[in-house]
């Protein structure tokens, strides 16, 4: 019997701890309103009618679940900030689930953009494109409140709690004023919580979190919650593999302000990438680690962080991206070991038992910043630096093309043509040679990219290729720079050639098909094209592929009926 009782999830043992409980809430939610004060649903329910619902940019399951629950509570309508992920697409099509429209692009008619509430956020860094502040009448969120929070110029409502998900705060107060969860939205607030507790396993998980579930398993008809949780986890992290550095880096990443110990602001950018599958991630961590450098130029960040949380294993590694970062993070995680080959600060720290950017990541990071750290002088100069690049020039452009395997668009970052590029793996971290149209082929001295290199300025905050000079093994091997620190990499003849025939094989979301088309677009366009712009010739390339399987099939049915006859 025990060792049955080891072998329960902590979603199974809220489920059979709270059986009662939900029992006696349901049926109360079920009566009619508050015999012995009729006000109590009235002083509830002050957010206005019709107000649209919207989460915080780099969308997750909570912003969508909580939003959609909000709006059915608060009678309003849901938004979007941003594109949905993969898990989030899931969970709707699961509960049978219609997307929220995104809010940048919906019209008047559709949603009130002039009475909003933040659903899962507060930070003015992570609100909605299009969205103007003074319109904002209310937050319900779980995070901290922090120097970055919106302001307004008139009291707004307000519901924030330190649980575990945005949406046990919606559940709760469905529950609180008595009134009944439609089945779908149950369901989609059990996603929603599921997601953020990593299925109430991370540390921000508390009792409110248990009990909301096995409320709402119970209403939404979910006989195995586990299994729900496997369900999107596996769609989030089965989609890693298959979607450019850029949209993996971006996906969940958010910028915080805050307030050093001299009253100076200091702005940090730090992403989260979830996943079963760490050590197929991992092998991308060159590829990830150019996106975390572009995204601190682009965001004129002081330090840019990017965590690869392993929710199976409830560990985190980060990646650190040179002196500044590298700094920090040894002093909001001491006795913390780091791996940095070289003396660059770039490298990665293993954090156990750490998964939380709300609980481990930011707080630890904000209490060494408000404590006094203050880093060094070469890491200051060369943050400086970073951010004084021209982004397009130096890492290229973000541009929307199609791709074959993942049968939609993806957003890549493209170098412009001539431009110099990536020679080798990010100090030896990861598999040599990339994968990503961004990254240059490890070719020959001779090569075109070679020859850019030789010819073309240092980029900041870029790596280029620079000159021979023997090694602590007494080799001879080139060496990378990013900016203009320099680190070991391996040289051409231990590379893997990404060039010829089959390119790009291992660019996730793109085929070799849609590799070739997307270089002879932007060698007919003379660079990196457009932001967001549709390759046409990769589109077509896609539409030929399709048809001629379907040729293809009918010649081989045509054939079996001749066969028969």
């Amino acid at each position: 019997m025990v060792a049955a009782t080891q072998l329960l999830t902590p979603a199974d043992l809220a489920i059979r701890s709270n059986q009662d409980v939900v029992a006696s809430l349901i049926a109360t939610v079920s009566m009619k309103p508050h015999k012995t004060n009729p006000k109590v649903d009235a002083f509830a329910l002050e957010m206005p009618a019709g107000t649209t619902f919207i989460g915080h940019t780099n969308t997750d399951m909570d912003s969508i679940g909580s939003s959609l629950g909000a709006a059915s509570l608060f009678n309003g309508k849901a938004a979007a900030a941003s594109k949905l992920n993969t898990e989030t697409e899931c969970a709707l099509e699961h509960w049978g689930l219609e997307a929220p429209p995104l809010f940048e692009t919906a019209s008047d008619e559709d949603l009130n953009k002039n009475k909003v509430c933040l659903m899962d956020h507060q930070q003015a860094s992570q609100m909605a494109p299009g969205l103007d502040a003074s319109s904002v009448n209310g937050v319900i969120d779980h995070h901290a409140l922090q120097s970055g929070t919106v302001i307004t110029d008139k009291p707004i409502y307000i519901d924030i709690r330190p649980w575990g998900s945005a949406c046990t705060i919606v559940a709760h107060t469905f529950l609180r004023i008595r009134k009944p969860i439609p089945p779908k939205i149950a369901g989609i607030l059990l996603s929603g919580i599921l997601s953020d507790t990593l299925n109430l396993r991370s540390p921000t998980t508390t009792d409110h979190d248990r009990l909301v579930v096995a409320v709402l398993a119970n209403i939404s008809g979910c006989d195995d919650v586990n299994a729900l949780a496997e369900k999107q986890f596996a769609a989030k992290s089965s989609a890693l593999m298959h979607i450019s550095p850029y949209e993996v880096a971006c996906g969940d990443q958010k910028k915080f302000n805050i307030k050093d110990k001299s009253g100076s602001n200091v702005v940090i950018g730090f992403g989260v990438v979830e996943t079963t599958d760490s050590a197929a991630l991992e092998t991308r961590i060159d590829e990830l680690m150019i996106e975390v450098a572009a995204l601190k130029s682009e965001q004129m960040l002081d330090y840019s962080f990017l965590a690869i949380v392993d929710i199976v294993n409830l560990q985190s590694k980060l990646l650190l991206i040179g002196h500044a970062e590298s700094e920090l993070a040894a002093m909001a995680f001491p006795g913390v070991s780091s791996d940095i080959p070289g003396d660059d600060g770039i490298g990665a720290m293993d954090l156990a038992k750490m998964v939380s950017r709300k609980l481990d990541f930011i707080p630890k990071i904000t209490d060494a910043i408000v404590g006094g750290f203050k880093p060094s002088q070469p890491a200051v100069e060369k943050t400086e630096k970073q951010k004084a690049v021209v982004v397009e020039d130096v890492y290229g452009v973000v541009n929307k093309e199609w791709s074959l395997e993942a049968c939609c668009s993806v957003l890549v970052r493209r170098m412009k043509k001539g431009a110099l590029r990536r020679v080798s793996s990010f100090a030896n971290m990861a598999t040599p040679g990339g994968g990503w149209a961004n990254l240059a082929q490890a070719g020959g001295g001779d090569s075109p990219t070679a020859a850019a290199a030789a010819t073309a300025p240092p980029a900041l905050g870029l790596i280029s290729e620079a000159s021979t000079e023997s090694d602590a093994g007494g080799k001879a091997g080139r060496r990378a720079t990013i900016g203009n620190v320099s680190t070991p990499v391996k040289s051409p003849k231990d590379q893997k050639t990404i060039s010829g025939k089959g390119a790009m094989a291992r660019q996730g979301s793109l085929s070799p098909v849609s590799a070739t088309n997307s270089k002879a677009a932007e060698k007919k366009e003379g660079g990196g094209g457009r932001k967001e712009k549709e390759n046409p010739v990769a589109i077509v390339g896609g539409l030929v592929a399709v048809l001629g399987m379907g040729v293809g099939l009918g010649v081989l049915l045509t054939r079996g009926l001749m066969g028969r006859k």
